[in-house]
C-alpha cells in the first residue's frame, strides 16, 4: 500500500515566489518604472501609512504597490479593506497583490488611467503614490500628476516618497501645497516622504 505524501514546494520554487525575487525581476525588465533597487522598507512604509488620514468613507488609492510593503502598512494603520484600493501596473506584482491580499481591490493598471481605472463616480480622500515620479519620463509624470489632481477630493492628501532629500516640488501642479514632511533616514538610500494638499477648492 502506498502511502500518500504532500508536495513539498522545492527551494527553487519559493525562492521564484518570494518578494525580494519578484522586485528583482521587474527591475531587470523596466528599471525606470520600479526606480529602487530594493523594496522599501518597513520605517518607510510606515511613514507613508502615518500621513494617510483614517478619516473619511472615501477610497484611499495606492500607486505602485509593488510587493506589499505599503501596503501592509496602510491596513496596519486602520484603513479599512473595503476602502483600500492598490494599483500595479506590472501584471506579475499585481497577481502577487491579489494572492497575497484578497480581500483588496487589485488593479492591473497604469495610473495614467487612473480616473478610468477607478470609475467616475468613486470619491478618492487619499492617494498614496510609489511611483518613481523622478525618473519617469517628464510626459509620463504631467498625465500622472494631472490624473491624481482630477482624482482627489479637494481636502484629500496626496502622499509621495522621494529619493531626493532636498524638498523640491517643481514636478507637482502649483495649487498643490505641502502639509506634512518627513525624512526616513532608517531605508536603502534614505528617502523623504511629503504630503500635499490642493491649495484651493477646485471648480467642478
Amino acid at each position: 500500500m502506498t502511502k500518500s505524501s504532500k508536495t513539498i514546494p522545492s527551494k527553487s520554487t519559493t525562492l521564484l515566489q518570494s518578494p525580494f525575487f519578484l522586485f528583482a525581476r521587474e527591475i531587470l525588465h523596466n528599471p525606470r518604472a520600479m526606480g529602487a533597487a530594493c523594496p522599501s522598507s518597513r520605517h518607510l512604509s510606515r511613514a507613508l501609512a502615518s500621513m494617510t488620514p483614517l478619516q473619511g468613507q472615501g477610497l484611499i488609492v495606492e500607486l505602485g504597490g509593488g510587493t506589499g510593503k505599503v501596503t501592509e502598512a496602510l491596513l496596519k494603520r486602520g484603513i479599512h479593506p473595503s476602502r483600500l484600493v492598490v494599483v500595479e501596473r506590472s501584471p506579475v506584482l499585481a497577481n502577487y497583490l491579489r494572492n497575497r491580499f484578497p480581500e483588496l481591490r487589485i488593479i492591473e493598471g497604469d495610473a495614467m488611467h487612473l480616473h478610468a481605472l477607478l470609475g467616475t463616480e468613486q470619491v478618492v480622500d487619499a492617494i498614496v503614490s510609489g511611483l518613481p515620479l523622478r525618473s519617469l519620463p517628464q510626459h509620463v509624470v504631467h498625465v500622472i500628476l494631472k490624473q491624481i489632481d482630477i482624482c482627489l477630493q479637494n481636502n484629500g492628501v496626496f502622499v509621495q516618497f522621494t529619493y531626493d532629500l532636498t524638498g523640491r516640488t517643481t514636478h507637482l501642479p502649483h495649487h498643490f501645497k505641502r502639509v506634512n514632511a518627513k525624512v526616513v533616514w532608517n531605508n536603502l538610500p534614505p528617502a523623504r516622504v511629503d504630503a500635499y494638499q490642493p491649495a484651493h477648492t477646485k471648480q467642478n
